[in-house]
């Protein structure tokens, strides 16, 4: 890592400090300006040098690589630069293949897929009998080969379709940009691979930079599990994204490598995007990995800047090692808490996720006094009645919002973290630069409210300790010039001599027998369940169910309690005990013992003589079968004793009729193919030099020592990568402890093994997907060896054809014909809905209305066959256009009733109907308001919200249009638009749809206070809604009955007539009696609703007929408003 951080400094001019290592340790995270990342991209020259960030300290340039930390400097960001070295690309790569889907993109047929299935099929097994049968005495057919460098280069340029930005060249040389860039230009890239910002190459390195990720794959599963917990189909539509993106790398000749969860990039609406693994290209010669190997065994789990720690004997291999070795007295306590802390997935220096130690004394007197490791430090502060009370009033809301849904603002609990980023800011206030900590401390600088001595800071807080007060003094050295030091206790002279008194305490007796309670309390069994109630240790992360996205949190490592540490003298001693009993027993009890033994010696030979008895008559009994002449080889008896011959299965099925006997079945083989004149040959020659030479039969040559590692290989790594990486999401809580670095090989047995021993736990749909890719029914010493090549082993090897099918793919998984994977219908429909959406940028009103009409033409195939929990996945997507400015009256008006439709009026009011106002509320986007009075839309209001709801809600700002009140209000408006303008300046404004990792959240502001929005960002769930019985659907607010419904053709989307079977009655949280509806039916008549919803089922009609003629059109002149309301309009835009 550091020969790349020293050419990344030289090659591309970013100084060091804008420079750190990934957690992962595969790639580099630069903080660099915009304006020099996109100058790079469009000009396509690398500037001379990339300018420092001016006005921040190293303190807060170090706080942005963080991983939790999301709020950058105004005009920076980061990227990932992803580094390979020339020298390790200096081999040969196979370069056989098969096809990977239609290359006329044809839509796929059951008969081209088992057309493809056969001739792959046909092709694989004549490839094995070539590789078994001629290879060892033939080695004339090699498949091509090319330079990897070369491969590697016109496959990343084909896949992410970047210019190639070379460093360090001249002006006058040809750029490679151009030679490799225009072929791919046309080429759209595949929307589920995290797009490359820009490649570059200089003479000893190929630089690849990506966007920065902010969430993976792995933060979903370690640290909000429930946003994927309450349907499989958000699973099932991730693993659908990463397909896609290994089937567009595959096509374009590159593979994934042992990707795993923090290789696929997720956001908050479960859009996934794989990043390819380029480091598994690197070839490493012998002596480097050896070094590197050591290297990192010997390397501390302490690798802070600021936190020099002793660097640990090298433990044994994974967590059971590291708990023997800290049992037995090998491991220190310091460095075992820093291991469990490295596992858990703290980061030194993450103010939001930093490492933790307990604790252990308070200072007051020499020495201290030891602290009660079996509670948490925040329970020791606060006490339990307090920690009682909380748990209750929070157990009582909850049970009090338990009809909200969702994820709840009260949860029972008792500790909200164990260290907040404030305590670690107090506790770094020394090192700390005043404007951080008056961004997250204190917005005042006070440093006399700052605890003044540790035996203060000790008493104080809450939270545990950090690792530095046990290993870094130069964290009580103030560099403010008007805070003092951190005084230490008055028996220390120094912080050095601190530091040194403080590990000691660490380390001491007192500590390590009690030190597994406290583990338990952080990492353990404690976390949860009846455990944490009792201990009073309930975590509101762990306990809340929340579905937002974070990258941190609260992780268990251990299940069941931690056991002790052997360690003192008194638990061992070193001599042996006085004896209370003697030792010798008196002379009567042995006598005792000898008549017993005589006793048992008699009954054994008696119990002896009774098997050599039974084994002779054993022998006696005839055994059936034993007369029968051993078969003829190759014939295989299913016969059972006793039973005919010519006896049937009862069981089996029956099958088409078999062949006659003696029927010949002939082989078509090409034309010119002599099988046997290879046997021929073989025979003519070991004759000659048997006879002719008198020598020796020739032996079969051997085969090649490593073969070159082909693409097919690669791919078919690929695949067990995926493989591995269902297992760890469906098992992420078991493998908390697996080592972060352990190899594709390691995670592969720890994987076969979860799914062996816990069956049940694997979803019904990834079943038959594990026992594809893993092969789980075959034990593992029967597992085809794989090839060796790039470093690296290929895990195993798939046969040639499996279950009538050839080795997966990803185009095979993909197809509905496969059967391995149940993808949902809807999934291609759905996620080229997506791909609109996050491709096309609405920069203005009018790319906003065809990108909403886009969306719209694909929403009937979506929303066709689709569930609640395809909705689900939807609906974020809808609700950010609705909310907008240059989308949401375009996506009312097209897209409100189709998805109200599908949601029924419960979820409708839920998700809907505060967006909805506040597009009418909202007084910037007038040109395009019209379309929300038009009485079609107002009659699709109507039907899919309610009678109630409407008059309620949506008739005043009706009303204020007919009236005249919006137009005598310019002056408010006026304001209002000033204001909306000055929020817009201060960067409030919505952000733009389609940015990955971005959110896109309502504006909570406007509308009806009365109405209450859930962030849809955090989740969306639809479980809560209701069905309603066949036969009645829900419209104008009321029940009726099927016949009494007149046909409906209010849809824009040209959808069903029939309403969704998910729609529920609002009325349904208040029983209403037969006579009330028909009391709010006949009041509707009254109020000639029905002649009005006739005269715009009529208009909408010839709209209809209209928008068949010119559907773009369609849309603007489908109606007319009324007189009073094109008057009003007509003011306000005067």
């Amino acid at each position: 890592m550091e020969c790349l951080l020293e050419h990344v400094e030289k090659d591309l001019g970013i100084d060091h400090s804008q420079l750190a290592a990934a957690p992962e340790g595969a790639h580099i995270i630069a903080l660099v300006p915009a304006k020099w990342l996109a100058s790079l991209k469009e000009r396509g020259v690398l500037p001379s040098l990339c300018p420092r960030p001016e006005g921040l300290s190293e303190a807060e340039v170090r706080t942005c690589f963080q991983h939790s930390v999301q709020k950058l400097p105004p005009g920076w960001t980061r990227v990932e630069i992803h580094g390979l070295r020339k020298d390790r690309l200096c081999y040969l790569l196979a370069m056989t293949q098969g096809t990977h889907g239609d290359p006329k993109g044809r839509p796929e047929t059951l008969h081209r897929f088992m057309q493809h299935v056969a001739s792959q099929n046909y092709r694989n097994l004549w490839a094995r009998a070539h590789r078994l049968y001629v290879q060892p005495y033939h080695h004339a057919h090699n498949p091509p080969v090319a330079p990897i460098l070369e491969v590697l280069r016109a496959a990343l340029q084909k896949l992410y379709g970047c210019p190639l930005v070379q460093v360090g060249r001249s002006a006058s040389c040809p750029s490679p940009a151009k030679e490799w860039g225009s072929p791919s230009r046309g080429r759209q890239p595949c929307p589920s691979v995290l797009p490359a910002e820009v490649m570059l190459e200089s003479s000893e390195m190929l630089y690849v930079l990506f966007p920065y990720v902010q969430y993976s794959l792995h933060d979903i599963v370690t640290f909000s599990p429930a946003k994927l917990s309450n349907s499989h189909a958000k699973l099932l539509f991730i693993l659908f994204q990463i397909l896609q993106a290994m089937q567009a790398c595959h096509g374009a000749g590159l593979a994934c490598g042992a990707f795993s969860l923090h290789e696929v990039a997720v956001d908050e609406k479960l859009c996934a995007q794989l990043r390819v693994r380029l480091q598994d290209y690197e070839q490493m010669p012998k002596e480097e990995g050896k070094e590197a190997a050591r290297g990192s065994a010997d390397r501390s789990p302490v690798a802070g800047e600021r936190s020099p720690a002793e660097k640990p004997a090298a433990p044994l291999e994974g967590l059971q090692g590291l708990v023997l070795d800290w049992v037995n007295g090998r491991l220190s306590n310091f460095d075992y808490l820093m291991h469990l802390n490295r596992l858990a997935g703290r980061r030194v220096g993450d103010p939001n996720y930093h490492p933790v130690l307990p604790w252990v004394v308070d200072f007051t007197t020499k020495n201290g006094k030891f602290r009660d490791l079996r509670k948490s430090k925040f329970r020791l502060n606060k006490g339990d009645k307090q920690l009682d009370f909380t748990y209750e009033m929070t157990k009582q809301a909850f049970v009090a919002g338990g009809s909200l849904g969702a994820e709840q603002p009260h949860v029972p609990h008792h500790i909200s973290d164990v260290l907040s980023d404030i305590t670690y800011y107090v506790y770094t206030a020394r090192r700390t630069p005043k404007a951080v900590l008056c961004s997250h401390v204190r917005s005042q600088w006070e440093p006399n409210e700052y605890p003044a001595n540790m035996e203060r800071m000790q008493a104080w807080t809450p939270d545990e300790c950090i690792p530095e007060f046990y290993s870094d003094p130069t964290i009580f050295k103030s560099i403010h010039p008007d805070m003092l030091d951190l005084e230490v206790p008055a028996w220390c002279g120094s912080c050095e001599e601190f530091v040194a008194a403080h590990r000691a305490l660490l380390e001491s007796w007192e500590v390590s027998q009690d030190l597994h309670h406290w583990i338990d309390l952080t990492f353990g069994y404690k976390l949860v369940g009846k455990d944490a109630v009792r201990e009073k240790n309930v975590c509101l992360h762990l306990v809340d169910s929340h579905t937002h996205l974070t990258s941190y949190g609260v992780v268990q490592l251990f299940n069941q309690p931690h056991p002790r540490r052997l360690a003192g003298s008194l638990l061992l001693p070193a001599e042996a005990p006085l004896a209370v009993k003697p030792l010798i027993p008196p002379v009567e009890e042995t006598r005792v013992l000898e008549d017993v033994k005589d006793q048992l010696a008699d009954g054994v030979g008696e119990l002896f003589l009774e098997v050599e008895q039974g084994a002779e008559a054993l022998e006696a009994i005839p055994v059936a079968g034993r007369a029968v002449e051993p078969l003829a080889p190759g014939v295989l008896s299913v016969q059972s004793s006793g039973a005919p011959a010519d006896s049937k299965h009862p069981g089996r099925r029956a099958k088409a009729p078999v062949q006659a006997e003696g029927a010949e079945v002939k082989i078509v083989l090409p034309e010119g193919c002599n099988v046997l004149q290879a046997l021929e040959e073989l025979e003519r020659l070991n004759a000659f030099v048997l006879k002719g030479l008198h020598g020796k039969l020739l032996e079969p040559e051997q085969p090649l020592s490593t073969p070159p590692l082909g693409l097919s290989a690669q791919f078919q790594r690929d695949m067990q990568a995926l493989g591995v990486l269902v297992t760890e999401i469906i098992f992420a809580s078991k493998l908390r402890a697996l080592n972060p670095g352990a190899t594709l090989q390691e995670r592969l047995q720890v994987a076969r093994r979860l799914c062996r021993y816990h069956p049940k736990e694997i979803p019904t749909p990834l079943q038959h997907l594990l026992e594809t890719l893993l092969r789980l029914s075959v034990p593992d010493g029967q597992l085809s060896g794989g090839q060796t090549g790039l470093g690296k082993t290929l895990l195993f090897a798939y046969e040639p054809v499996w279950q009538g099918l050839p080795p997966p793919c990803p185009s095979q998984l993909l197809s509905p014909f496969g059967a391995v994977l149940p993808f949902p219908p809807y999934f291609p429909a759905l996620h080229k809905f997506i791909f609109t959406y996050l491709s096309r940028k609405a920069e203005d009103e009018g790319q906003g209305r065809e990108l909403v009409f886009q969306l719209w033409q694909q929403l009937e195939g979506v929303l066709r066959d689709n569930t609640p929990e395809g909705l689900e996945i939807l609906l974020p997507f809808v609700l950010a256009l609705m909310s907008e400015e240059k989308t949401a009256v375009h996506t009312a008006w097209y897209l409100f009733e189709p998805i109200a439709k599908a949601l029924g009026p419960k979820n409708s009011l839920k998700y809907l109907l505060k967006l909805l106002i506040a597009a009418y509320e909202s007084p910037r986007g007038l040109h395009g308001r019209f379309y929300l009075y038009t009485d079609c839309f107002v009659a699709q209001l109507l039907t899919r919200l309610g009678l109630q709801l409407f008059l309620s809600h949506v008739l005043p700002h009706i009303l204020q249009v007919l009236v005249g009140v919006e137009g005598s209000a310019q002056e408010e408006n006026g304001a209002l638009l000033l204001g909306a303008a000055e929020d817009d300046e201060s960067g409030e404004g919505s952000p733009v749809p389609g940015s990955f990792g971005e959110e896109i959240k309502a504006d909570a502001d406007r509308g009806s206070g009365a109405l209450e929005l859930l962030d849809y960002m955090s989740g969306v769930s639809l479980h809560d809604q209701g069905y309603l019985p066949e036969g009645e659907d829900f419209q104008n607010g009321l029940y009726v009955a099927e016949s009494l419904q007149e046909p409906e053709s209010l849809s824009l989307g040209h959808l069903s007539d029939k309403s969704s079977t998910s729609e529920v009655s609002l009325g349904e949280d208040r029983p209403a009696a037969d006579g009330e509806s028909l009391k709010d039916k006949a009041s509707l008549e009254s109020l000639d609703s029905s002649q009005d919803l006739k005269h715009s089922e009529e208009e909408e009609e010839q709209g209809q007929r209209d928008r068949e003629e010119d559907p773009e059109e369609a849309p603007v002149a489908a109606e007319e408003l009324p007189g009073s309301v094109e008057a009003s309009l007509a003011e306000e835009e005067e």
